[in-house]
């Protein structure tokens, strides 16, 4: 069909042409067989043309309408061989700013059913209306509003659930007694004020369906996490570290009724390892010896163990691997390994952190029933803890992606959106660049709050393009780092300039001449993204232009 339209019109085009040709033809013809002057013959060649229908078969006419249709032809074959493709204003770039009506599209009459970016600025968190996820990347440098200008007036206003990292604490001050007030649950996963935090158990968010992988995530996290950044030549130790460690989160997982991380601490207090005599057994390597003994019972007589028994065994089966790995180093290695591990989990160790690990009132799985708000307060000088927050937005995500798959529709009840502020300090979250990819299909969102772009290279490599690509929206707020500014001025984009030129040669014959050429710009370059006033911040949404507006005042 679409080929049909196409030649349809160029068809009637020839006809009209060779139409046009044999009746000119024609009425030349005859009116040189009558002895017409050429004179008369101007004004009398279009004469047959008051006569439509009637079309000459005389193979001169013929050939004249095909001559007509041969100069379209040429004339066509000209114009097409000779065409450019001209842009005029945008040479060398189309970049400009937004108005009011490019943002229009994508915001909900309904007020609190947008995300508020800048005091003009705003996203419906309706992503089916929109065809926008509702990640966004924020970077601003330290006193630049991050907090003021954006965290707390979605708080405020926005209708979802929320999860919020909240350093020092300030948030939760300023938003709490609001927060309740609007009918929200408030839970405190407080790393500052350890005796005023909620409970948080790790264990208790291993998936039941696939505990093996989920156990290995999560020995992964804590390792990573709690170790910090290795060389490379340590990595024999790191994977050692996991190695034990994993055996021992499987083992207390598969034999505790209500397992936590303090029984997987006091299990790694009672081993130990000799230098002098490599074969002497610790109770707990008689214990992973009297499993094993178990398992290979099993396998010569499962008829003997209930269905409950012989899946208990099969998990330990996997604990016992773990540790047969650990036990493979000499009893220096070994020695060696379990003091690493110690130290490295010494932080929850501490009193105020078993009590906090030891239950869990936070229910991370009903974060989209009613109106929810879980603070994750943390220390902003130092690190100590960290690894608890990633291992907590590790579990966050896990239970919300599984739980929305479980759903007929594959959503959660609720939209849920963490706000990672100061995102480099709660340490790398595993699987982070694919979930950020696929959560929106589920109603889950983030905000990563950074001081700049750097920060993000620093803890994800060369995940962190994927991890800013999948934020629809990114907010600048201002700042001086070079790494950022580039990045804000590239992401921005050409455009295309006038510029002026004059030159004047003095003298007795002097001259004074003035031309104008295009040439690209950017529109805004790094250094004047540094000196945008303070009151100003830079909102891009994909695929419409930039924003350069006013902050959001807060609530």
């Amino acid at each position: 069909m679409k080929r049909l339209q196409a030649i349809l019109p160029a068809a009637m085009g020839l006809f009209t042409l060779f139409w046009l040709g044999d009746k000119i033809g024609y009425q030349i013809r005859t009116d040189l067989d009558e002895g017409t002057s050429v004179i008369d013959l101007m004004n009398r060649f279009w004469l047959d043309l008051y006569h439509p229908f009637h079309l000459s078969t005389n193979h001169t006419d013929l050939l004249c309408g095909i001559a007509a249709m041969g100069v379209g032809l040429l004339i066509w074959a000209y114009k097409y061989t000779a065409r450019l493709n001209l842009r005029s204003g945008e040479e060398h770039g189309s970049a400009h700013w937004g108005a009011p009506k490019d943002i229009k599209p994508f915001i909900d009459p309904v007020e609190s059913h947008n995300i508020r970016f800048t005091a003009t600025e705003r996203l419906s968190i309706d992503t089916r209306r929109t065809l926008r996820n509702l990640n966004a990347l924020l970077l601003g440098s330290s006193g630049s509003g991050k907090t003021r200008y954006y965290v707390k007036p979605n708080l405020l206003s926005v209708d979802m659930n929320w999860t919020v990292t909240d350093p020092k604490g300030e948030l939760k001050r300023d938003t709490e007694h609001a927060m309740r007030d609007r009918g929200y649950q408030v839970n405190t996963l407080d790393l500052i004020h350890l005796d005023r935090s909620d409970q948080f158990n790790p264990m208790r968010y291993i998936d039941s369906k696939e505990p093996q992988s989920a156990i290995l995530r999560l020995t992964d996290n804590l390792v990573t996490n709690a170790t910090g950044d290795r060389k490379t030549g340590d990595s024999f130790w790191q994977d050692a570290e996991k190695a034990l460690l994993c055996a021992l989160i499987a083992w207390t997982y598969y034999t505790e009724n209500n397992p936590t991380l303090n029984q997987v601490t006091d299990t790694l207090d009672r081993m130990g390892a000799s230098e002098q005599d490599e074969d002497k057994e610790y109770i707990i390597d008689a214990l992973f010896a009297e499993t094993q003994t178990e398992i290979h019972r099993m396998c010569e007589h499962p008829d003997d163990y209930d269905e409950e028994t012989q899946s208990m065994l099969d998990g330990l089966a996997f604990a016992c691997a773990q540790y047969n790995t650990f036990l493979k180093g000499a009893g220096e290695t070994k020695k060696s390994i379990i003091i690493t591990t110690g130290v490295h989990l010494a932080p929850l160790q501490v009193r105020e952190v078993r009590r906090i690990l030891d239950g869990d009132d936070i229910r991370l799985e009903t974060l989209d029933q009613g109106k929810r708000i879980i603070y994750l307060e943390l220390p902003d000088t130092n690190a100590t803890f960290s690894f608890i927050a990633s291992v907590f937005y590790q579990c966050l995500f896990e239970t919300l992606v599984r739980k929305a798959d479980a759903k007929p529709d594959g959503v959660l009840d609720r939209d849920v959106h963490c706000m990672l502020d100061e995102f480099a300090n709660i340490g790398k979250i595993p699987n982070f660049v694919r979930l950020i990819a696929t959560i929106r299909s589920r109603r889950i969102s983030c905000s990563i709050i950074l001081q700049t772009v750097s920060q993000g290279k620093s803890l994800y490599r060369d995940d962190w393009e994927t991890i800013a690509g999948n934020c629809d929206s990114q907010l600048f707020l201002g700042g001086n780092e070079p790494s950022t500014t580039k990045y804000i001025s590239d992401r921005l984009g050409d455009q295309t300039i006038d510029v002026i030129e004059t030159s004047e040669t003095k003298g007795l014959n002097g001259s004074w001449t003035r031309s104008t050429r295009k040439n690209a710009r950017k529109l805004l370059t790094p250094d004047e993204l540094g000196r945008i006033p303070t009151n100003r911040c830079i909102y891009l949404l994909r695929g419409i232009p930039p924003f350069l507006s006013g902050k959001l005042c807060h609530l």
